[in-house]
């Protein structure tokens, strides 16, 4: 290997890795903005307190800015652990390139397949033509490293964006909640 395909093989791994990293935090963030749900009862109580400070209007604002804070918060961070749409299509000219590294699209998977496996399911192509559609020449190579690293950037940068929202939005919800939750008890 060359040092530009052991560069972007390195770099690959890389990215992998801190998608991966990213995964965990964004599912111990999930676990601590889902704990409440379990005292739903006991916080709905001190928004009910916080809901008769005047003028009336504040503490429903605070209220509603609460939950929505906190939807808000808990759907950025599914949507960040969830499936990222084909990175591909967000890469420029990326339609001459196979994606021949990760080999996506290869499987159709229907609504049982989320619960069954079943024999049906088939690749859509066979190894002789797996082995024709891999790129033969170094540049080739090259290029198909590159291609996978620009995909793995995209899936890794949309992951922290939506990390960052998660986070943004919880500090809101948490700040509220605190604050609410002490006027409920001192006010």
């Amino acid at each position: 290997m060359d040092n530009k395909t052991a560069f972007l093989a390195g770099s690959i791994l890389d990215t992998q890795t801190t998608i991966r990293a990213i995964d965990v935090k964004i599912g111990a963030l999930l676990v601590g903005l889902l704990a409440p749900f379990a005292a739903f009862g006991r916080v709905w109580g001190h928004f009910m307190h916080v809901c008769q400070v005047e003028p009336i209007s504040l503490g429903i604002g605070l209220s509603v800015t609460f939950f929505l804070t906190w939807i808000c918060s808990v759907v950025a961070l599914v949507r960040a652990l969830s499936a990222i749409d084909n990175p591909a299509r967000h890469i420029v000219n990326s339609g001459k390139y196979k994606g021949s590294f990760y080999g996506g699209g290869l499987y159709v998977f229907g609504f049982l397949d989320a619960f069954l496996n079943r024999p049906m399911i088939k690749a859509s192509t066979d190894i002789p033509t797996m082995v024709a559609n891999a790129p033969d020449t170094k540049d080739q190579i090259i290029e198909e490293l590159a291609f996978e690293q620009l995909k793995l950037i995209y899936i890794r940068d949309m992951k922290l964006f939506r990390l960052q929202t998660g986070i943004n939005f919880a500090t809101i919800w948490l700040g509220i909640g605190i604050a609410s939750f002490l006027y409920s008890k001192l006010g």
